[in-house]
C-alpha cells in the first residue's frame, strides 16, 4: 500500500530533488521492484536518480514529470498517486504482455561554473562534439548554464506471456528494445535504437548498466549507436539492466541557456 507523507518530508525531498543534476547524478531511471509480475499482482516501482544504476528514490510528485504513462495492449493512460506516495508508482496490470511505464520529466536547469567540470561531464556521456561546437558559438567557458529534461523507460512483463514488444510511446529521446526482455536467454544478444523526436539518433553513445541478482554493484560497458540508431548488447548474465544516452542540442534563444540536454533511460531484466 502506498504511504502519503507528511508536508514536512515532501518539501524536504522536493528539495533534495532540486539539487541532482547532470554532474552530480548520471542517470534517473524507474526501478521495478519485480521486472515480471502475475496477472492479479500489483507492479511497484521507485524513481531513482544516481549514479553507476544506485541512487536515491523520491516520491510521487506531478510537479516533478510533464507525464508520467503507463502503456499495454489496451492503451495508454496516466500512472496516478497521491502526492508524496512511495513508492512513486504503483498500478495493477490490465493485460498480460509486456507492460511499459514512461517519464517524461519538466525542465530543470544547473550552472557549471567551471569548465573543468562541464568536460568532465561530456567525457563519461560521450558528447565529445560539444567542446568545438561550444568554442566556435562563442561561449564563455565559465558559468555555463544548461537546461535538462529526463525521459525513463521501464520494461515489466505480466503473466506468461512473452511475445509483447517494446516499442516507441513519443518520448522525446527513448531507447526501444527490439524484444521482450522475458525471452531473452542469458548469454543472447539484444538490440536497441535510440530515437530523437521519433527518428533514428546516429553515432550517440549508449551506455548499459548490469547488476547481477542479487547483487549491488553495476558493471557498465559503452558503445555507440550506427547510422540508424542501433546498438546491440550481449546480455551476459540474469540480472537487473539500464540502458541509458544523452543527446545535447543548442536551446532556443528565449530559453537563455548555453545547452540544451535529453536524457533517456531504459531499465529491464533478463532471468
Amino acid at each position: 500500500m502506498t504511504r502519503p507523507l507528511k508536508t514536512g518530508p515532501v518539501l524536504a525531498l522536493i528539495g533534495a530533488m532540486l539539487s541532482f543534476s547532470p554532474a552530480s547524478a548520471h542517470e534517473f531511471w524507474i526501478e521495478p521492484e519485480d521486472y515480471a509480475v502475475d496477472r492479479g499482482e500489483e507492479i511497484r516501482a521507485d524513481i531513482r536518480i544516481g549514479q553507476d544504476f544506485r541512487g536515491d528514490a523520491f516520491p510521487f510528485i506531478p510537479a516533478r514529470f510533464r507525464s508520467f504513462s503507463q502503456h499495454d495492449d489496451l492503451g495508454t493512460e496516466p500512472v496516478a498517486g497521491s502526492i508524496g506516495a512511495t513508492p512513486a508508482l504503483t498500478a495493477m496490470p490490465r493485460a498480460e504482455g509486456l507492460t511499459i511505464f514512461t517519464y517524461v520529466s519538466t525542465e530543470r536547469s544547473i550552472t557549471f561554473q567551471e569548465w573543468e567540470k562541464f568536460e568532465e561531464y561530456l567525457d563519461y556521456e560521450g558528447l565529445d562534439r560539444i567542446p568545438q561546437r561550444h568554442d566556435a558559438r562563442g561561449l564563455p567557458r565559465d558559468r555555463i548554464r544548461e537546461i535538462y529534461f529526463r525521459c525513463a523507460k521501464a520494461l515489466v512483463n505480466v503473466g506468461p506471456v512473452t511475445s509483447g514488444e517494446d516499442r516507441a510511446t513519443g518520448m522525446p529521446i527513448e531507447l526501444v528494445a527490439d524484444a521482450n526482455p522475458a525471452a531473452i536467454e542469458p548469454g543472447d544478444e539484444l538490440r536497441f535504437r535510440l530515437l530523437w523526436q521519433g527518428e533514428p539518433l546516429p553515432d550517440t553513445q549508449v551506455a548499459l548498466f548490469h547488476k547481477p541478482a542479487g547483487g549491488t554493484e553495476a558493471s557498465r560497458i559503452t558503445t555507440r549507436t550506427d547510422a540508424g540508431g542501433n546498438v546491440a548488447f550481449t546480455l551476459d548474465t540474469p540480472g537487473a539492466f539500464m540502458a541509458a544516452a544523452v543527446h545535447m542540442t543548442e536551446p532556443a534563444q528565449e530559453q537563455k541557456a548555453d545547452w540544451q540536454s535529453h536524457w533517456a533511460t531504459l531499465t529491464f531484466a533478463v532471468e
